[in-house]
C-alpha cells in the first residue's frame, strides 16, 4: 500500500491502514481519486494525528456532496481514496461539526429527487391480442395464401384506392386481413401483438381490439383519398396499417397519463418531454415502416389515426379510475369482430 493510502494515523511501511471514523459505506460505482486543492500544506497534510477519515462511502458523487458541505461551511478537508471506498479527511477539532453537517445534509436529502410513481395498468395481463393476430396467420395460411396466386379474395379484399373511396369503402378494412407473403404476415403478427398487448393493458381486450381495427380502417381509408387526389391508381393489403394504429394508440395515450401526471403533481415537464411519446411513435415509422415495399402512406395515416384514437380515449382515462367491466370489453370486442366479418360479406356480395 502506497503512503498516499495511509489516512487517520501515522504508518510504517508495511503497517495495515486503519482508519479513525468510519461512518457506513453507501452503494455506488467506481471512481478515480480527487483532492481539494484547498487543503492547506497539500497532500501531505492528511498523513499525521490530529486528521480524523468520515468514511469509507462510494460512489465519488457522494463524498463530492459531503466535500461540498464542508466547503460551504469553509471547513478544511480533503478527499482520498482507499482500497475501502472513498473518505474524507477533517481535522479532530472539527470532525463532530463536519458529520453533523454531513448528517443534516443526508436526513434533508434522502428522498429527493422524488422517484417518479409507476403507471398502474388498469387492466389485466390478456391474451386477447395474441390470439387474435394469430387467427390472421390462419387465415393466410388455410383460406387466402400469398397475393402471387391471385386469388378471389385479393381481388374482392385489396385496399384499391378509387374503389375504397367510391363503392366500396369496406375494402379499407378486409385489406386489413389480406398479406403478400408469409414473411409480410409472421411479422404483422409479432409486431401487432406486442404492441396490442401493451395498448390493452390501458384500453383492455375489447376496447383494444375495436381501437386498433377503426385505427386501421381509417388509415387505409385517409391513404386511398389521398392516393385518389393525386391521381395514384393506388392498392394495398395487410395488418400493418392497424399494427401502426397501435403504435399511435400507445403513444396518445401515455401523453395523456403523462398531462394527468403532471396536473396532480404540480410538476412542469420541458416541450421534448411532453412530445416524447410522439416522437418515439414516429421513430418506430420510421425504423419499421419506411422499407422500400412498404406503403410509407398507410403507415403514416395508421399512426395517425391510431393517435387521434388515443387522445380520445386518454381523455376518458384521465376522468374515469380504473374499473372492472367485463361486458363492456366482450361489447367491444364483439363489434370489432363483427365490423370484419360485416366488411367480408360486403366484399364477397359485391
Amino acid at each position: 500500500m502506497g503512503e498516499h493510502d495511509c489516512i487517520g494515523a501515522r504508518c510504517a511501511e508495511g503497517e495495515r491502514f486503519v482508519p479513525i471514523a468510519i461512518l457506513p459505506p453507501a452503494r455506488g460505482e467506481r471512481a478515480a481519486m480527487v483532492q481539494n486543492s484547498d487543503a492547506p500544506g497539500g497532500e501531505g497534510e492528511g498523513h499525521g494525528p490530529g486528521i480524523t477519515a468520515i468514511g469509507p462511502v462510494m460512489p465519488e458523487r457522494k463524498v463530492r456532496e459531503w466535500a461540498l458541505v464542508l466547503q460551504s461551511s469553509e471547513l478544511w478537508h480533503a478527499v482520498r481514496y482507499t482500497p475501502a471506498g472513498w473518505v474524507l479527511l477533517v481535522r479532530d477539532q472539527d470532525y463532530d461539526f463536519a458529520a453533523t453537517s454531513i448528517d443534516r445534509y443526508e436526513a434533508e436529502n434522502r428522498d429527493w429527487p422524488p422517484r417518479r410513481p409507476r403507471e398502474r395498468p388498469r387492466h389485466p395481463p390478456s391474451i386477447v391480442a395474441g390470439v387474435a393476430f394469430a387467427a390472421l396467420a390462419l387465415f393466410f395460411f388455410l383460406v387466402t395464401g400469398p397475393a402471387s396466386g391471385g386469388g378471389r379474395l385479393f381481388q374482392r379484399g385489396a385496399s384499391v384506392a378509387d374503389l375504397v373511396v367510391g363503392p366500396e369503402p369496406w375494402r379499407a378494412i378486409t385489406a386489413l386481413t389480406l398479406h403478400a407473403d408469409s414473411a409480410h404476415v409472421i411479422g404483422n403478427v409479432i409486431s401487432g401483438t406486442v404492441f396490442a398487448s401493451a395498448v390493452q393493458r390501458r384500453l383492455g381486450p375489447g376496447g383494444t381490439a375495436l381501437a386498433v381495427v377503426a385505427s386501421g380502417a381509417i388509415g387505409n381509408f385517409a391513404n386511398a383519398l389521398w392516393h385518389q387526389s393525386l391521381g395514384h391508381h393506388h392498392a394495398s393489403i395487410g395488418a400493418s396499417t392497424a399494427v401502426f394504429g397501435a403504435i399511435g394508440l400507445l403513444a396518445a395515450t401515455q401523453l395523456m397519463l403523462d398531462r394527468a401526471h403532471d396536473k396532480d403533481s404540480g410538476e412542469k415537464r420541458h416541450l421534448l418531454q411532453l412530445v416524447a411519446p410522439l416522437v418515439g411513435g414516429l421513430s418506430l415509422l420510421g425504423a419499421l415502416g419506411a422499407s422500400p415495399r412498404a406503403d410509407l402512406g398507410a403507415h403514416a395515416f395508421g399512426l395517425l389515426s391510431g393517435a387521434a384514437i388515443g387522445l380520445v380515449a386518454g381523455l376518458s382515462l384521465r376522468k374515469h379510475p380504473a374499473r372492472s367491466r367485463p361486458l363492456a370489453q366482450v361489447a367491444m370486442g364483439a363489434v370489432a369482430t363483427g365490423i370484419v366479418l360485416g366488411a367480408w360479406q360486403l366484399a364477397l356480395r359485391a
